[in-house]
């Protein structure tokens, strides 16, 4: 169901001012919403009541300053705008001013507010004095992501702490451990007790609603959504979005150690570049992949590539690093990104021949699963390629330099990785010498 639909079914009121608290993908609903308004021509108004990400991917002017002026400006010439004041965690935003926050309301017709963090976790029980809801809030949407379901509480709450205070407080049948797994009943009692009933002591006339986020994880969306609708007295909606994998393949590199271009080593009669080609083609025709993109120096390569329906980016300046070939490709690859889906990013090196269709299948399949940002795959704990990246991650992709990669990436957000195991070490063996076939 679309935001937009469930923000009318939940009741029409003057003007929509609709905060989002929980967990599991809280600013991609609020851009989902503003962009959806914005089409219909609404002025709409997005900002924090405490600190959110500055989404640098989305198609939104910005205005990170205590400037009045520039936020009307940017309402009335582009409809939508995200304000707010830089925060001093890097890459985030903290909310307006009190007094610019009310005066810029009244030119907005509608109003987003993310209304507390979760530190991308699906779920969240929130401590005293969040979310932090201002008075001229119309709508509370209490989000939890789907993703969560199935897995131990320890592994996807945020507040754990108060997760523990609150399965007393709900009079829990079983003793309390950390490792339960998050069932409908489970985050229904948690999102219950700690979220919709001090709403609704705090606020008795704003409209709540639960959203379950990331619902197209689940293989049966409507049972859950009734199982947790059992547990709640607000009405619970699904929501997901369709996401979309780009691959990226980079085969630039020099083949310095190998003693002549191993790209086109032929490997089994084929060269070696076109073994992960070929299985990630085969991947494209089975929608697994929405789009393929290959970066390579080398114009046999190029003109080989394109008879596979594989799009080429040529890269004139391999000798700046890895860091050139992946910004190429991912640049290449947005350019087909749909801005009402979810898109990610997932890099291959075109001298791993070794690596097999299912291995990519699964791991993109149990990634997809967990609403984590990164994934990666590894061998005991040795993390390996193909690395796959969340559209929110672009902005550092795109800040690298040299002969540096996304795992630099990867390393600087240990907390949203998903690590896959494969149990052939071959399978991740990038080949930088002869001897090593």
């Amino acid at each position: 169901m679309k935001l937009c639909e469930i923000i009318s079914y939940l009741g029409e009121t003057p003007r929509k001012n609709v905060a989002f608290a929980g967990a599991g993908g809280k600013t991609s609903c609020i851009l989902e919403l503003a962009d959806a308004w914005r089409e219909q021509g609404k002025k709409v108004l997005v900002t924090t009541s405490t600190h959110m990400e500055k989404p640098e991917t989305f198609p939104l002017p910005t205005v990170i300053e205590n400037r009045e002026e520039k936020i009307m400006e940017a309402l009335k010439k582009k409809g939508a705008v995200l304000a707010g004041l830089p925060a001093l965690q890097g890459g985030k935003i903290q909310g307006l001013p009190v007094e610019t926050y009310q005066r810029v309301c009244k030119e907005a017709d509608c109003v987003l507010v993310e209304a507390d963090g979760s530190r991308r976790f699906p779920v969240k029980v929130p401590k005293k004095g969040e979310p932090v809801i201002y008075e001229n809030i119309t709508h509370i949407l209490i989000l939890a992501g789907a993703s969560a379901l199935g897995q131990p509480l320890d592994r996807v709450c945020h507040r754990l702490e108060e997760a523990q205070g609150l399965f007393r407080q709900i009079q829990w049948e079983k003793v309390w451990d950390s490792s339960f797994p998050v069932t409908e009943s489970l985050l229904g009692g948690l999102l219950e007790a700690g979220y919709i009933q001090p709403l609704k002591r705090r606020f008795p006339d704003k409209k709540i609603a639960v959203l379950l986020n990331q619902a197209d994880v689940l293989e049966s969306p409507e049972k859950s959504r009734k199982r947790l609708q059992e547990k709640l007295s607000v009405p619970v909606f699904l929501h997901g979005w369709q996401k979309r994998v780009h691959g990226i393949v980079l085969a630039a590199g020099f083949s310095t150690r190998f003693g002549e271009n191993k790209l086109l080593y032929l490997l089994e009669g084929r060269p070696m570049y076109d073994h992960v080609l070929k299985q990630l083609s085969c991947l494209q025709v089975k929608k697994k992949l929405t789009s393929l993109t290959l970066v390579t120096q080398y114009e046999e390569i190029k003109q080989a590539a394109g008879q596979r329906n594989v799009t080429v980016v040529k890269n004139e300046d391999s000798c700046r690093g890895i860091s050139s070939s992946l910004k190429l490709g991912l640049t290449k690859a947005m350019e087909s990104a749909e801005r009402e889906k979810e898109h990610y990013y997932m890099f291959f090196v075109a001298d791993q021949p070794f690596l097999r269709q299912e291995t990519i299948e699964e791991f993109l399949s149990a990634f997809l699963k967990t609403g984590k940002g990164i994934g990666c795959v590894c061998r005991e704990g040795i993390s390996g390629n193909p690395v796959i990246f969340h559209e929110k991650y672009v902005r550092e992709l795109q800040s690298l330099t040299g002969d540096v990669g996304g795992k630099r990436v990867l390393k600087s957000h240990m907390e949203d990785v998903f690590f896959y195991e494969v149990s052939d070490e071959r399978e991740l063996k990038d080949i930088d010498r002869r001897e090593e076939l």
